[in-house]
């Protein structure tokens, strides 16, 4: 069962030793992160959910997998688990900022879940009826990358009120808003937004919504839409 979530950008500068001068001017944003990740800390295991790299099936990464340096060249990684190859670049991100905050953490409580062309297939990849653990949810997302002149997206109007409609729902907590949020793939895909992880969110707890949601970040630094949220259940 869920018993908490936390949503994080798949921001690359995040990543200790990939680019340390840009993270040093998002202070705001890091702080976010861990106090969203410090959310977790009463589940059993994490399940990081991150969006494949190309069109692809759903995958499952072993338990204690630690991400290769592939693409962001980390200088960051010592002896230890074997990398994966080809891994999503929220699947790095996420690690690192899962260790950031939790350093204490075992890895081997953590799942990883890369999402493919359906996001239902990778939400039936982490969890099953029978299944009686305390779950964490670690959601990498993007919002709209296309904030103005100089994103990675070049300006596009529509950016605004996407990003609006993804954090309204974080905020309030609203499973079946996120969904609605992020129903139109090919505008998300225009605005060059990472939300298929967020669908997976909305199918896991649209059943059963979040006792408690708060937003902690919202804002677009560089032209990309960066939101953390934290939402958690009370349970018997």
């Amino acid at each position: 069962m869920i018993v908490a979530a936390a949503v994080v950008p798949g921001a690359p500068f995040l990543v200790p030793g990939v680019a340390d001068p840009i993270a040093a001017r998002t202070s705001e944003l890091t702080a976010a992160c861990r106090q969203a990740v410090g959310g977790l800390s009463g589940a059993d295991r994490i399940v990081l959910v991150s969006a494949a790299r190309w069109p692809s099936p759903a995958r499952r990464l072993p338990p204690g997998t630690v991400p290769g340096g592939s693409p962001l060249r980390r200088r960051d990684l010592g002896d230890g688990a074997p990398p994966v190859i080809d891994p999503a670049v929220g699947s790095i991100v996420g690690a690192a900022v899962l260790r950031r905050a939790r350093p204490e953490l075992d890895l081997t409580r953590v799942l990883m879940v890369e999402t493919g062309t359906d996001p239902a297939a990778a939400a039936a990849l982490i969890t099953a009826p029978e299944d009686e653990s305390r779950i964490g949810l670690l959601v990498v997302a993007d919002g709209a990358a296309a904030h103005g002149e100089h994103a990675p997206g070049r300006r596009d109007d529509r950016s605004a009120e996407f990003d609006d409609a993804l954090a309204a729902a974080l905020g309030d907590g609203d499973p079946a808003a996120l969904a609605r949020a992020c129903a139109d793939r090919d505008l998300g895909r225009q605005l060059l937004a990472v939300t298929d992880p967020l669908r997976v969110l909305a199918l896991l707890t649209v059943a059963e919504p979040p006792t408690g949601a708060e937003l902690l970040y919202g804002a677009h630094p560089y032209g990309v839409g960066y939101l953390v949220a934290g939402w958690r259940w009370s349970r018997g």
